[in-house]
């Protein structure tokens, strides 16, 4: 679009002047370096209707926000994820098992490595491995999150009187849609938040984020107040949403999976380098990671890659801000387009090829190519702080899969040219994009490395 039309593109919206964010430059300039003026949040209405008024990635620019915020960052910043490693090992060791068994079931298992780390981190609850009841309420949370974030896909977000009529009003079937998605809102803030709060009170709740806030609150205040409790419900919900539903994690892994089947050059170089940092007699874990240069260079790929939220959470600009020479003025609504930033043919050549090099130098990171994490995130003040816990969980499962399976295309699939048309698109469906369904054939890469999966068994 930004061919056409440049990299900032003014539209009149109902008269809502609107800016659509093509380049990276642009979304620093204007999101980051005038963050004080545009880090304000638009309305969303439809999300107001469902219930989800306690994301506060979705709250306007304000105390409530802060103050959420603050609370959220102080259990996932980067400087205190490593306390979560040992959970990610136990639970990238089953993922690794689960493979092995049924193998055809990848993305499910998939699901359950991001969504019993997040479990068990948040609540302290540890998954089922089938029909687990938190993650189904997460995945449904994280469906209707996606729905109601499609920009424009509403009326009621452009006419937002609207949301007075009645639910039997002819024509109000997005009144009666957010009447029922209220009640699987409700659950994901409220449903594993009790159930931790109740084993709290039995005396056998594990350490986990919600234990912490509330053995906080009881030494300093001697109980938890209403208020605070209901703050402790809307920042682990907002972790439980993010991470159990596995929306963004999940949607990069199985980018990842796609891409390996896809680029089996790329799989190899990988497995090279985690034999002669690893060794083939051990799994690897987070010591080795800094001495895996072309493995983080295939995670960040997978991010760009794959763009999982094309166009970001729109800003909102409370004070004139120029750029460019440019007025853009106070009530704007911003949209990053996260999708073009990740296709800009001058920061990442080729950008339709999964090509981890595009990250290296001499065989090291490079600091001067482009991190697609930087615009993946969101900007300025509005970034998502959880990032440092999943890109934990993300390079533990890339480096583990790799050093011990064989990710190739499924027997009924001659040239891996076709499955590289499943590769990213624009999703059509929701705010979120995930790769097309797709089959692969996993095997340990040798007996050794099946033989250690099933010593890790536990």
């Amino acid at each position: 679009m930004s061919k056409h039309y440049g990299e900032v593109m003014h539209l009149d919206v109902f008269g809502e002047p609107t800016i659509i964010i093509d380049s990276y430059e642009a979304a620093i300039a204007i999101l980051e370096t005038s963050s004080a003026s545009t880090s304000d949040r638009p309305r969303f209405v439809m999300a107001e209707l469902v219930g989800l008024g306690y994301e506060f990635a979705l709250m306007k620019y304000s105390d409530a926000w802060r103050q959420r915020r603050r609370v959220f960052h102080s259990f996932f910043h980067q400087g205190v994820v490593s306390q979560y490693r040992p959970v990610r090992l136990r639970e990238v060791r089953r993922l690794l098992c689960k493979l092995l068994d049924e193998p055809e079931k990848f993305l499910h298992h998939s699901r359950h490595y991001i969504g019993g780390t997040i479990m068990s981190a948040v609540y302290g609850i540890e998954v089922k491995d089938q029909n687990d009841k938190f993650i189904a309420i997460a995945e449904k949370g994280g469906e209707i999150f996606s729905d109601v974030m499609v920009p424009g896909r509403y009326l009621v977000e452009l006419f937002p009187l609207l949301a007075r009529i009645p639910a039997w009003f002819p024509g109000a079937i997005f009144k009666r849609k957010a009447a029922r998605w209220e009640r699987d809102i409700h659950d994901v803030r409220t449903a594993a938040y009790n159930a931790a709060s109740e084993a709290i009170a039995r005396g056998d709740a594990g350490l986990s984020m919600t234990s912490s806030l509330v053995d906080k609150s009881i030494r300093e205040h001697g109980s938890v107040s209403a208020e605070d409790e209901e703050i402790f419900k809307d920042v682990t919900g907002v972790a439980y949403a993010a991470g159990a539903d596995t929306a963004s994690t999940i949607a990069t892994l199985t980018a990842f999976f796609l891409a390996m089947v896809a680029y089996p050059d790329v799989q190899r170089k990988a497995q090279a380098e985690l034999d002669e940092i690893v060794g083939q007699d051990q799994l690897p874990d987070f010591s080795h990671q800094k001495s895996l240069p072309y493995v983080n260079a295939v995670m960040k790929e997978c991010s760009r890659w794959h763009t999982v939220m094309p166009l970001l959470v729109p800003h909102r600009s409370i004070k004139d801000v120029e750029y460019n020479g440019y007025l853009i003025p106070a009530g704007s609504v911003l949209i990053p387009n996260a999708w073009s930033m990740s296709r800009d043919p001058v920061a990442y050549p080729d950008p339709d090829r999964f090509m981890p090099e595009r990250y290296l130098k001499g065989g090291k990171m490079d600091p001067e190519a482009r991190d697609p994490l930087k615009f993946q995130f969101g900007f300025g003040r509005r970034i998502c702080p959880g990032m440092p816990f999943s890109q934990d969980s993300l390079f533990l499962a890339i480096a583990s899969v790799l050093h011990a399976y064989n990710i190739r295309p499924p027997a009924s699939v001659n040239d891996s040219s076709d499955l590289i048309r499943l590769g990213p698109k624009i999703p059509s469906g929701g705010a979120l994009s995930y790769p097309d369904p797709f089959g692969c054939s996993i095997t340990p890469r040798s007996e050794l490395a099946a033989s250690i999966i099933q010593q890790s068994r536990f």
